[in-house]
Protein backbone atom coordinates (compact mmCIF):
# COMPACT_ATOMS: atom_id res chain seq x y z
CA UNK A 1 0.00 0.00 0.00
CA UNK A 2 0.74 3.92 -0.49
CA UNK A 3 -0.02 6.91 0.63
CA UNK A 4 -2.05 9.03 -1.33
CA UNK A 5 -2.60 12.56 -0.41
CA UNK A 6 -4.54 15.50 -2.54
CA UNK A 7 -5.74 19.20 -1.66
CA UNK A 8 -8.48 20.32 -3.39
CA UNK A 9 -9.44 24.05 -3.44
CA UNK A 10 -12.80 25.63 -2.71
CA UNK A 11 -14.55 28.95 -1.88
CA UNK A 12 -16.93 27.61 0.19
CA UNK A 13 -15.68 28.07 4.01
CA UNK A 14 -15.59 25.33 6.11
CA UNK A 15 -19.03 25.11 7.57
CA UNK A 16 -20.99 25.45 3.98
CA UNK A 17 -18.35 23.15 2.69
CA UNK A 18 -18.80 20.64 5.02
CA UNK A 19 -22.91 20.84 5.11
CA UNK A 20 -22.54 20.06 1.59
CA UNK A 21 -20.72 16.61 1.96
CA UNK A 22 -22.71 15.68 4.64
CA UNK A 23 -25.63 16.21 3.00
CA UNK A 24 -24.17 14.05 -0.03
CA UNK A 25 -22.24 11.58 2.09
CA UNK A 26 -24.61 8.67 1.87
CA UNK A 27 -25.33 8.73 -1.68
CA UNK A 28 -21.78 9.40 -2.84
CA UNK A 29 -20.60 6.15 -0.56
CA UNK A 30 -23.35 4.17 -2.53
CA UNK A 31 -21.64 5.92 -6.10
CA UNK A 32 -18.18 4.37 -4.91
CA UNK A 33 -19.25 1.08 -2.88
CA UNK A 34 -18.18 2.69 0.61
CA UNK A 35 -18.77 3.50 4.00
CA UNK A 36 -17.99 6.40 6.24
CA UNK A 37 -18.48 8.19 9.34
CA UNK A 38 -18.04 11.54 10.57
CA UNK A 39 -16.48 13.21 13.59
CA UNK A 40 -16.47 16.50 13.51
CA UNK A 41 -14.94 17.97 10.49
CA UNK A 42 -13.17 14.99 9.39
CA UNK A 43 -14.73 12.19 7.46
CA UNK A 44 -13.04 8.51 8.14
CA UNK A 45 -13.85 6.07 5.29
CA UNK A 46 -12.95 3.04 3.12
CA UNK A 47 -14.34 2.85 -0.42
CA UNK A 48 -14.03 1.61 -3.67
CA UNK A 49 -13.61 3.73 -7.15
CA UNK A 50 -12.82 2.60 -10.70
CA UNK A 51 -12.50 -1.02 -8.91
CA UNK A 52 -9.35 0.50 -6.55
CA UNK A 53 -9.90 -0.57 -2.90
CA UNK A 54 -8.96 2.62 -0.36
CA UNK A 55 -9.31 4.11 3.15
CA UNK A 56 -8.12 7.23 4.96
CA UNK A 57 -9.25 10.35 6.28
CA UNK A 58 -11.32 13.51 4.40
CA UNK A 59 -10.97 16.30 6.13
CA UNK A 60 -12.60 19.66 5.45
CA UNK A 61 -10.50 23.12 6.30
CA UNK A 62 -11.97 26.73 5.00
CA UNK A 63 -10.68 27.19 2.09
CA UNK A 64 -9.40 23.11 0.89
CA UNK A 65 -10.38 19.76 1.39
CA UNK A 66 -7.32 17.39 2.66
CA UNK A 67 -7.33 13.92 1.12
CA UNK A 68 -5.45 11.39 3.05
CA UNK A 69 -5.50 7.56 2.40
CA UNK A 70 -3.68 4.46 1.56
CA UNK A 71 -3.90 2.51 -1.98
CA UNK A 72 -2.40 0.28 -3.43
CA UNK A 73 0.24 0.65 -5.60
CA UNK A 74 -0.61 -0.25 -8.31
CA UNK A 75 -3.59 2.21 -8.23
CA UNK A 76 -1.32 5.12 -7.93
CA UNK A 77 -1.83 6.35 -11.25
CA UNK A 78 -5.70 6.90 -10.60
CA UNK A 79 -5.12 9.57 -7.78
CA UNK A 80 -7.11 12.21 -10.33
CA UNK A 81 -10.00 10.30 -10.02
CA UNK A 82 -10.60 11.44 -6.15
CA UNK A 83 -10.12 14.80 -6.82
CA UNK A 84 -12.74 14.82 -9.64
CA UNK A 85 -15.05 12.96 -7.30
CA UNK A 86 -14.34 15.32 -4.34
CA UNK A 87 -15.31 18.44 -6.98
CA UNK A 88 -18.36 16.28 -7.81
CA UNK A 89 -19.83 16.28 -4.16
CA UNK A 90 -19.26 19.61 -3.03
CA UNK A 91 -21.87 20.59 -5.88
CA UNK A 92 -25.14 22.01 -4.37
CA UNK A 93 -28.64 20.80 -5.63
CA UNK A 94 -27.71 17.77 -6.80
CA UNK A 95 -30.67 15.27 -7.00
CA UNK A 96 -30.64 12.00 -5.48
CA UNK A 97 -31.11 10.39 -9.21
CA UNK A 98 -30.55 11.35 -12.43
CA UNK A 99 -33.24 13.86 -13.98
CA UNK A 100 -33.96 13.18 -17.66
CA UNK A 101 -36.17 16.41 -17.77
CA UNK A 102 -34.53 17.70 -21.69
CA UNK A 103 -34.21 21.45 -22.48
CA UNK A 104 -37.15 23.40 -23.49
CA UNK A 105 -35.55 23.49 -27.00
CA UNK A 106 -35.29 19.99 -27.78
CA UNK A 107 -38.04 18.01 -26.49
CA UNK A 108 -38.04 14.00 -25.92
CA UNK A 109 -40.66 12.34 -28.89
CA UNK A 110 -41.38 8.84 -30.05
CA UNK A 111 -38.31 8.74 -32.05
CA UNK A 112 -35.81 10.09 -29.21
CA UNK A 113 -36.92 6.96 -27.14
CA UNK A 114 -36.67 4.53 -29.52
CA UNK A 115 -33.15 5.31 -30.40
CA UNK A 116 -30.81 3.34 -29.35
CA UNK A 117 -28.14 4.15 -26.20
CA UNK A 118 -24.74 3.76 -27.38
CA UNK A 119 -22.56 1.60 -25.16
CA UNK A 120 -18.71 2.48 -25.60
CA UNK A 121 -16.97 -0.38 -24.00
CA UNK A 122 -14.08 1.56 -23.30
CA UNK A 123 -11.17 -1.24 -23.50
CA UNK A 124 -7.94 0.05 -20.99
CA UNK A 125 -5.61 1.19 -22.92
CA UNK A 126 -7.14 1.21 -26.17
CA UNK A 127 -7.07 4.91 -27.01
CA UNK A 128 -11.00 5.70 -26.01
CA UNK A 129 -10.54 8.69 -24.33
CA UNK A 130 -10.82 10.93 -27.27
CA UNK A 131 -13.31 8.32 -28.86
CA UNK A 132 -15.82 8.86 -25.46
CA UNK A 133 -15.06 12.58 -25.55
CA UNK A 134 -16.25 12.35 -29.51
CA UNK A 135 -19.88 10.14 -28.73
CA UNK A 136 -20.27 12.00 -25.80
CA UNK A 137 -20.42 15.76 -27.76
CA UNK A 138 -22.31 13.73 -30.67
CA UNK A 139 -25.25 12.43 -28.51
CA UNK A 140 -25.20 15.06 -25.57
CA UNK A 141 -28.46 17.07 -24.81
CA UNK A 142 -28.90 20.07 -21.88
CA UNK A 143 -30.57 18.85 -19.13
CA UNK A 144 -31.88 20.33 -16.01
CA UNK A 145 -29.24 19.31 -13.60
CA UNK A 146 -26.33 16.57 -13.42
CA UNK A 147 -25.68 13.82 -10.83
CA UNK A 148 -22.24 13.25 -11.27
CA UNK A 149 -22.80 9.94 -13.28
CA UNK A 150 -25.60 11.24 -15.90
CA UNK A 151 -24.38 14.11 -17.53
CA UNK A 152 -26.12 15.34 -20.33
CA UNK A 153 -28.01 12.01 -21.18
CA UNK A 154 -24.91 10.34 -20.98
CA UNK A 155 -23.84 7.90 -18.03
CA UNK A 156 -20.39 8.09 -17.00
CA UNK A 157 -19.48 4.89 -15.48
CA UNK A 158 -16.94 5.44 -12.35
CA UNK A 159 -15.52 1.73 -12.17
CA UNK A 160 -13.95 -1.17 -14.02
CA UNK A 161 -10.63 -0.56 -15.03
CA UNK A 162 -10.12 -3.35 -12.65
CA UNK A 163 -12.99 -5.46 -13.39
CA UNK A 164 -15.39 -6.38 -10.27
CA UNK A 165 -15.27 -9.87 -9.15
CA UNK A 166 -17.54 -12.06 -11.18
CA UNK A 167 -18.07 -9.46 -13.45
CA UNK A 168 -20.71 -7.88 -11.08
CA UNK A 169 -22.71 -4.75 -12.01
CA UNK A 170 -22.68 -2.52 -8.96
CA UNK A 171 -25.95 -2.38 -6.85
CA UNK A 172 -26.76 1.50 -8.59
CA UNK A 173 -26.13 1.33 -11.83
CA UNK A 174 -29.28 -0.99 -13.28
CA UNK A 175 -31.46 1.74 -12.40
CA UNK A 176 -29.16 4.59 -14.06
CA UNK A 177 -29.31 2.51 -17.05
CA UNK A 178 -32.93 2.41 -16.78
CA UNK A 179 -33.25 5.99 -16.95
CA UNK A 180 -35.70 7.29 -19.74
CA UNK A 181 -33.70 10.00 -21.08
CA UNK A 182 -30.56 7.83 -21.34
CA UNK A 183 -28.67 8.26 -24.57
CA UNK A 184 -24.95 6.69 -23.89
CA UNK A 185 -22.89 4.84 -21.34
CA UNK A 186 -19.51 5.38 -21.41
CA UNK A 187 -16.90 3.34 -19.00
CA UNK A 188 -14.64 -0.05 -18.76
CA UNK A 189 -17.33 -2.25 -18.50
CA UNK A 190 -17.67 -6.08 -20.48
CA UNK A 191 -20.23 -7.33 -22.52
CA UNK A 192 -23.72 -7.96 -20.91
CA UNK A 193 -24.05 -4.46 -19.78
CA UNK A 194 -27.51 -4.17 -21.94
CA UNK A 195 -28.99 -7.07 -20.04
CA UNK A 196 -30.10 -3.62 -17.53
CA UNK A 197 -30.74 -1.33 -20.31
CA UNK A 198 -34.76 -1.54 -21.31
CA UNK A 199 -34.27 0.62 -24.53
CA UNK A 200 -32.96 -0.83 -27.72
CA UNK A 201 -29.11 -0.48 -27.65
CA UNK A 202 -26.02 -0.94 -29.49
CA UNK A 203 -22.34 -1.66 -28.85
CA UNK A 204 -19.79 0.75 -30.21
CA UNK A 205 -15.41 -0.38 -28.89
CA UNK A 206 -12.48 0.63 -30.05
CA UNK A 207 -9.27 -2.16 -29.91
CA UNK A 208 -5.86 -2.35 -30.21
CA UNK A 209 -3.14 -4.24 -31.31
CA UNK A 210 -2.13 -6.24 -28.40
CA UNK A 211 1.73 -6.34 -27.77
CA UNK A 212 1.08 -2.45 -27.76
CA UNK A 213 -1.79 -2.50 -25.58
CA UNK A 214 -0.23 -4.30 -23.24
CA UNK A 215 3.32 -2.19 -23.04
CA UNK A 216 0.89 1.22 -22.52
CA UNK A 217 -0.92 -0.39 -19.75
CA UNK A 218 3.01 -1.23 -18.09
CA UNK A 219 3.85 2.00 -18.13
CA UNK A 220 0.72 3.77 -17.08
CA UNK A 221 0.60 1.39 -13.86
CA UNK A 222 4.31 2.65 -13.35
CA UNK A 223 5.37 -0.64 -12.96
CA UNK A 224 8.96 -0.54 -13.59
CA UNK A 225 10.35 -0.37 -9.98
CA UNK A 226 8.67 -3.26 -9.01
CA UNK A 227 8.56 -5.84 -11.93
CA UNK A 228 10.57 -6.25 -15.33
CA UNK A 229 8.04 -6.11 -18.62
CA UNK A 230 9.00 -9.56 -19.28
CA UNK A 231 7.60 -10.53 -15.36
CA UNK A 232 4.85 -8.07 -16.10
CA UNK A 233 3.64 -10.41 -19.41
CA UNK A 234 5.20 -13.57 -18.20
CA UNK A 235 3.15 -13.81 -14.90
CA UNK A 236 0.19 -11.33 -15.18
CA UNK A 237 -0.28 -9.63 -11.57
CA UNK A 238 -3.79 -9.56 -12.59
CA UNK A 239 -6.16 -10.34 -14.99
CA UNK A 240 -6.46 -7.32 -17.17
CA UNK A 241 -2.99 -8.25 -18.59
CA UNK A 242 -4.02 -11.75 -19.78
CA UNK A 243 -6.56 -11.61 -22.92
CA UNK A 244 -8.94 -8.31 -21.99
CA UNK A 245 -9.69 -7.73 -25.17
CA UNK A 246 -11.00 -10.84 -25.52
CA UNK A 247 -12.45 -11.25 -22.03
CA UNK A 248 -14.05 -7.85 -22.25
CA UNK A 249 -16.17 -8.39 -25.43
CA UNK A 250 -16.74 -11.96 -24.54
CA UNK A 251 -18.19 -11.48 -20.96
CA UNK A 252 -15.96 -13.72 -19.91
CA UNK A 253 -13.56 -13.90 -16.74
CA UNK A 254 -11.45 -17.18 -16.25
CA UNK A 255 -8.58 -17.53 -14.48
CA UNK A 256 -5.03 -16.05 -15.61
CA UNK A 257 -3.68 -18.16 -18.57
CA UNK A 258 -7.08 -19.98 -18.77
CA UNK A 259 -8.80 -17.93 -21.97
CA UNK A 260 -9.44 -20.89 -25.00
CA UNK A 261 -10.33 -20.52 -28.36
CA UNK A 262 -14.26 -21.01 -26.96
CA UNK A 263 -13.76 -17.51 -25.45
CA UNK A 264 -12.37 -16.11 -28.16
CA UNK A 265 -14.90 -17.28 -30.62
CA UNK A 266 -17.73 -15.78 -28.47
CA UNK A 267 -15.70 -12.53 -28.50
CA UNK A 268 -16.11 -12.56 -32.14
CA UNK A 269 -19.56 -13.50 -32.29
CA UNK A 270 -20.23 -10.61 -29.98
CA UNK A 271 -18.95 -8.54 -32.71
CA UNK A 272 -20.59 -9.90 -35.31
CA UNK A 273 -24.06 -9.51 -33.59
CA UNK A 274 -23.81 -6.59 -31.10
CA UNK A 275 -21.33 -4.20 -32.16
CA UNK A 276 -22.89 -0.78 -34.66
CA UNK A 277 -19.04 -0.45 -34.61
CA UNK A 278 -15.59 -1.88 -33.93
CA UNK A 279 -12.63 0.57 -35.02
CA UNK A 280 -8.96 -0.05 -34.06
CA UNK A 281 -6.99 2.25 -32.41
CA UNK A 282 -4.50 2.69 -35.79
CA UNK A 283 -7.20 3.82 -37.45
CA UNK A 284 -8.93 6.10 -35.49
CA UNK A 285 -10.48 8.80 -38.00
CA UNK A 286 -11.76 6.07 -40.10
CA UNK A 287 -13.43 4.82 -36.84
CA UNK A 288 -15.12 8.50 -36.54
CA UNK A 289 -16.24 8.10 -39.23
CA UNK A 290 -17.85 5.07 -39.47
CA UNK A 291 -19.21 5.61 -36.47
CA UNK A 292 -21.10 9.30 -38.01
CA UNK A 293 -22.48 7.33 -40.85
CA UNK A 294 -23.64 4.68 -38.86
CA UNK A 295 -26.01 6.29 -36.30
CA UNK A 296 -26.63 9.07 -38.52
CA UNK A 297 -24.38 12.06 -36.72
CA UNK A 298 -24.62 15.49 -37.93
CA UNK A 299 -22.95 17.35 -35.48
CA UNK A 300 -19.63 19.55 -36.00
CA UNK A 301 -17.29 17.67 -33.28
CA UNK A 302 -13.61 18.33 -32.90
CA UNK A 303 -11.91 15.49 -32.32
Amino acid sequence: MARYRTSVPHSLGRREALARLQAQSDRMQRLARGTGRWSDDTLAFALELQGVRMQGTLRVEESSLEFDANLPLIALPFGPWVDRFLKLALIRGVPEHPTTALSAGEPAGADEAASPVVAFLHIPKAGGITLSEYIFNHVRIEQNGDDGAVKEGVLLLPYGFFKEPGLAVPDHIPELLRAPGLRAVLGHFWFGLHEHVNRPWRYVTLLRNPVDRILSLYHFLQLADRMTLKEFVSSPPFKEVDNDQTRRIAGVEPEIGACTAADLRTAQNNLREHFAVVGVTERFDETLLLLKRRFGWTREVLS
